[in-house]
């Protein structure tokens, strides 16, 4: 099928208003662009299957953050409620990482002190992941609510990087005639002690429970919908503590029967193993359904 030019030129005008705010305005947080392919098969009015490839660049759009591919079935018992499951294979790049070593302090085994730094360069990662869903969806005249919660685990393969270590603190009129290689972390300028080393990075597993909360608008005789939500990510590996907080607004675009596109801002404050720091991005998915 070739799509019509007032389609790709709507298309563009779309993502290019949703990006202007977070490019002028959030210079100080990161940025993203997230992108999917996907196709499904309804075999019948409950049950279907769908494939899925995500592309996603952040680090305001200098690197690409992660390739995913995806296969899942959802089942729906009732008009109200549905089931699914899915599994994920990612590979991820992680950025430079940059935390405190702490060690205990020798005189009094109660304290810990700081030991510098350790600076981890970016690398790679391959991630399975596999979800299990349970969604209600309720309509109130022309509004569509629904309340998601998914399980959600996560095993990371082990991989390798390489660690720099800066240990000895540069004192503040020494600074700027300082000759070797110094790293800075919130004001404080460390001396690089040794590295790059290799550094395991061990596999390990994580589980979380997602609970997302949306509304839709049908408008009438229109093929877009659009869409609020707002989702908590919950990691189960640490207490159930709240690690994540999403939120996405933007509309479905039903081009045909079969084509649909969806555009949307996403902004994200929390971090964990996949994100840290604000995060503020724009979602551009493209849905083939037969």
């Amino acid at each position: 099928m070739t799509l019509p030019m007032s389609f790709i030129r709507k298309s563009l005008l779309c993502l290019g208003l949703l990006s202007a705010a977070p490019l002028t305005a959030l210079a100080g947080d990161d940025f993203g662009l997230w992108t999917s392919f996907g196709a499904q098969k309804d075999f019948s009015k409950k049950f279907s299957v769908e494939a899925g490839l995500d592309f996603r660049a952040e680090d305001k759009l200098r690197s690409v953050e992660r390739w995913d591919f995806s296969l899942g079935a959802t089942y729906k018992p009732f008009k109200f409620l549905s089931l699914g499951v899915g599994y994920d294979f990612i590979h991820q790049r992680n950025l430079q990482e940059t935390k405190e070593d702490w060690e205990v302090d020798e005189d009094d085994p109660s304290t810990v002190i700081s030991n510098g730094l350790n600076v981890d360069h970016g690398y790679w990662r391959n991630k399975h992941r596999a979800v299990f869903d349970l969604t209600g969806k309720v309509a109130a005249g022309r509004f569509t609510f629904s309340l998601r919660e998914r399980y959600q685990f996560t095993h990371y393969r082990s991989t390798t990087t390489l660690r720099d270590k800066y240990r000895d603190e540069i004192p503040a009129n020494m600074i700027d005639a300082w000759t070797g290689e110094k790293h800075c972390m919130e004001g404080r300028v460390f001396s690089k002690l040794k590295g790059p080393d290799v550094k395991e990075k061990e596999s390990k597993n994580k589980h979380y429970l997602r609970s997302r909360l949306q509304v839709e608008y049908n408008i009438k005789h229109s093929p877009l919908t659009p869409y609020a939500s707002f989702e908590l990510s919950n990691n189960l590996s640490e207490g159930f503590s709240l690690d994540k907080k999403r939120v996405s607004v933007g509309t479905e675009w039903k081009i045909t029967k079969k084509h649909r596109l969806e555009v949307g801002y996403v902004f994200q404050t929390g971090a964990d193993d996949d994100d840290e720091g604000d995060l503020h991005a724009i979602s551009l998915g493209y849905k083939f359904k037969f």
